[in-house]
């Protein structure tokens, strides 16, 4: 295992957004009863979210990240309800920002420290 290192390496020029699912997105799922699985509680869904590293500039001082959030909340949207279900035909017709916000908590941290020596790998998602 890799020991942590005691200064990090450095800072990310990302911001990290975690996308909580609130209560009426977790009873959509289980009244869809999505894949035939047990209903699932709210503390369950909430424990291993979606987390995602968004762009930032060193101009957004106030809020990081907000723009792109603005402009991109519908593909979180659909990551969020892809992870549920790959049936879009399922998914809620009319996916707009209010029902978004209504359904998911998103929590932004904008100072990111990279602790590992190792390179960054990708992988498809």
């Amino acid at each position: 295992m890799e020991k942590i290192i005691e200064e990090p390496l450095f800072v990310l020029n990302r911001v990290v957004v975690v996308v909580l699912p609130k209560a009426p997105l977790i009873d959509w799922l289980n009244q869809a009863s999505l894949g035939g699985r047990p209903p699932v509680s709210l503390e369950a869904a909430r424990a291993d979210p979606n987390t995602f590293l968004i762009p930032t500039h060193s101009d957004e001082f106030e809020a990081p990240g907000a723009q792109w959030l603005e402009d991109n909340w519908e593909t979180l949207f659909d990551r969020v309800l892809r992870d549920w279900s790959e049936d879009t035909t399922r998914w809620p017709h009319a996916r707009t920002k209010a029902l978004f916000e209504q359904w998911c908590e998103v929590k932004t941290y904008s100072v990111v420290f990279d602790c590992s020596t190792q390179a960054l790998q990708y992988s498809e998602a």
